[in-house]
């Protein structure tokens, strides 16, 4: 059974997978590659000077990648909770989570059928730790928000949930904060981009 399912590869979707399955969580992104991304050029992301929106998403896929992410070109059609966490249905095929993190931009109809509770702006009702009205499902970025799509709020957003689901699993407050031998420990030695 997979830990983590998240249901759309932009940038909230990929900033939650990419925590998650940093921190040890086994995740799976389901992706059709639909995200706005490929119409944005960025130079307004703090650290980044500018960059093509396509290749902000190459490199966040590369990232969870690296840290084991299962990534399936698949859409995703339904989405139910169980008693044991949740299936989702892609391609004719189930598959079991114990969280899943909804990125579907704009599309909020995976949170609908999935019961989640919605605003008077039809954005779906989440708190600061993105979970819905329905225990361990997470909705992010321009789904919660009725008209504040950007793209490093969504990440954020995907950041937040991916915490959330880490404090759960550990039984305590989670930080996702590296110091510089964390980075030599994982990939080799330091990497300065000057």
């Amino acid at each position: 059974m997979t830990n983590v399912i998240v249901v759309g590869g932009g940038p909230a979707g990929l900033s939650a997978a990419l925590f998650t399955a940093k921190n040890g969580l086994e995740t799976t992104v389901f992706d059709t590659d639909g995200t706005w991304m490929h119409k944005a050029h960025l130079f307004n992301y703090p650290g980044i000077g500018s960059v093509d929106g396509s290749g902000f998403i190459e490199t966040l896929r590369e990232q969870v990648d690296d840290f084991g992410v299962e990534r399936y070109d698949a859409k995703v059609t339904g989405v139910e909770s169980t008693d044991d966490g949740f299936v989702v249905s892609a391609d004719d095929e189930t598959h079991e989570a114990t969280y899943v993190v909804l990125a579907t931009g704009a599309n909020r109809d995976l949170a609908e059928s999935l019961g989640c509770a919605f605003g008077d702006d039809d954005t779906v009702d989440v708190g600061v730790d993105m979970e819905t009205s329905v225990e361990n499902a997470y909705a992010t970025g321009a789904m919660v928000r009725a008209e504040e799509w950007q793209a490093v709020i969504a990440a954020g957003d995907g950041s937040a949930a991916a915490l959330n689901i880490l404090s759960k699993e550990k039984g305590e407050h989670f930080h996702d904060f590296d110091v510089p031998a964390d980075a030599e420990r994982v990939f080799g030695s330091l990497v300065d981009d000057e």
